[in-house]
């Protein structure tokens, strides 16, 4: 799995940038506002990528001790060498976060579980590493009825290519069902990119319950 994603960070660092930037420049302004700003947080990015995000996230509080995971050689060097005073840790083969039980206020994770074989155990992970009450922000690409519809009749196969990066897709049933079998309560939802009913991806901050 590793060796994908590093071929995946090759290539975006070699001619894909433009895209991830845009990406990055529709969800931003959504996702900025859930960024806690109290004093001293620990805060991790889950799939940090190339550390873009946890530039911004420093912006808005400095104060914040930041830590990223991510399964990627390719992707911990290149965030590594944007920001040289964060943590960068590789996620091991078993895919066991290296932190310690109930060490996080804040989990910052976007459009990264679509890419994860044990989702289930990802998600009780994610849970073991927060502090009681600490928060999850998360966010997948989300359809709905009339896009998977639409989907299913006109673009299937291109859709839902087997060599994509993406394994699988949620409905908001089966993410809140997920979160919650992780103890992880669902707060607030939305969505971000184009226009309902046809959104890009869908927003949960969940708590620690």
């Amino acid at each position: 799995m590793s060796m994908f994603w590093d071929r995946k960070w090759s290539h975006i660092k070699a001619i894909d940038s433009k895209r991830d930037l845009t990406n990055f420049l529709i969800k931003w302004p959504k996702l900025s506002s859930y960024i806690p700003k109290d004093k001293g947080l620990i805060i991790v990015d889950l799939g940090y990528g190339d550390g873009i995000i946890i530039e911004e996230m420093l912006k808005i509080n400095p104060t914040a001790k930041y830590i990223g995971l991510d399964v990627s050689d390719i992707a911990l060097q290149m965030a590594a060498t944007r920001l040289p005073d964060v943590k960068f840790y590789k996620i091991p083969y078993d895919g066991t976060f290296p932190l310690k039980d109930e060490s996080v206020d804040f989990i910052f994770t976007s459009e990264v579980i679509e890419h994860v074989y044990d989702t289930e155990y990802a998600f009780s992970e994610m849970s073991r590493i927060l502090k009681p009450r600490g928060r999850l922000l998360l966010t997948t690409p989300y359809h709905g009825f009339i896009k998977n519809l639409l989907i299913s009749l006109l673009a299937f196969d291109k859709h839902f290519d087997p060599t994509g990066i993406t394994i699988r897709y949620f409905s908001k049933k089966t993410l809140f069902s997920c979160l919650r079998k992780a103890s992880l309560e669902i707060l607030k939802h939305s969505y971000y990119g184009r226009f309902y009913p046809f959104p890009m991806s869908i927003v949960v901050l969940a708590e620690k319950s």
